[in-house]
């Protein structure tokens, strides 16, 4: 049984906590940066360490045992500890004295006022002394991370609402079908339009579900992006349509490198939201960042 405990052993349990919520050893390796056969020893080891089995892997697929599930919790409780004791010791040497993780989505630093940066300005005036993590992810990824309690708040786009978080709006963003002017329907116009952007190649946003999308036209689905510059980039192939929010397009439409498709009838607006855990009581620095967030640019 363990006696006492190594870096190493703090290593391996934070490798274990990210199999656990990653749901596996196969999608941690991604996370980790690390092979399957290195992870499955360093959790080996650790079991011997702790003389307990944490997980079943194989076959049947990923399963965390009784056991490791208490290990799991109690090792977030260890790390959540030596997260505040940081913070007590930074105190003691003029460091930071809170420290404040929060998320936004990509693509949003073009957007007239830059509402983030903004934000981030506000609350820095007031809590200079903060740490501050921004992640940069996709929506899921936030909601995940905020429900998970990884980071505090977070803004983005969510088509949907989740039980265990509030949304709280903020502002709202366009969004317009675009093509590159090497498209064929770059110059297209009149009868027949509509079928062919039905018909061309449309890439889709794999981290969300556009539920505010027009429905009147059933694109023909061929290629995923997971950021808004992975869209912009397959779109300036030439080879596909698709959406991207009106201000980070515009240096490539005033350039005439990307053209906006029947705006009229193939816009839409996706409404941006501040998302904190439900039932959580929000401390002073993650309320004032909330605050700071929902501002009006002129605040």
């Amino acid at each position: 049984m363990l006696g006492n405990l190594s870096d190493i052993d703090l290593k391996s349990l934070r490798v274990f906590c990210t199999i656990v919520e990653a749901g596996g050893f196969t999608a941690a390796q991604t996370i980790l940066n690390t092979g399957l056969p290195r992870l499955s020893i360093m959790v080996r080891d650790l079991e011997v360490r702790l003389g307990t089995k944490l997980c079943h892997r194989g076959r049947q697929g990923f399963q965390v045992t009784e056991e490791g599930l208490a290990v799991y919790e109690a090792a977030r409780v260890l790390f959540s500890d030596v997260s505040r004791f940081l913070d007590s010791v930074g105190a003691l040497s003029g460091q930071p004295t809170a420290r404040l993780a929060l998320g936004v989505v990509d693509g949003l630093l073009s957007y007239p006022g830059s509402p983030t940066v903004a934000a981030l300005q506000r609350f820095r005036k007031r809590l200079e002394s903060t740490h501050l993590t921004l992640h940069v992810m996709p929506p899921d990824g936030l909601e995940k991370a905020v429900l998970d309690e990884k980071i505090a708040l977070a803004i983005g786009a969510f088509h949907h609402r989740l039980s265990g978080l509030v949304y709280t709006p903020v502002f709202s963003e366009e969004q317009h079908l675009y093509c590159a002017k090497s498209h064929p329907l770059s110059t297209a116009s009149g009868v027949g339009l509509m079928e062919a952007i039905a018909e061309a190649p449309y890439v889709e946003r794999g981290y969300m579900l556009e539920s505010n999308k027009p429905r009147h036209v059933a694109f023909n689905r061929v290629g995923t992006a997971f950021s808004m510059e992975a869209i912009l980039t397959m779109l300036l192939t030439g080879t596909y349509i698709g959406y991207l929010p009106c201000h980070y397009a515009q240096r490539w439409v005033d350039e005439r490198e990307l053209f906006s498709l029947a705006p009229s009838a193939f816009s839409y607006s996706s409404l941006f939201s501040v998302i904190t855990r439900q039932g959580k009581q929000l401390d002073a620095t993650t309320s004032l960042m909330v605050e700071s967030m929902s501002a009006r640019p002129d605040e």
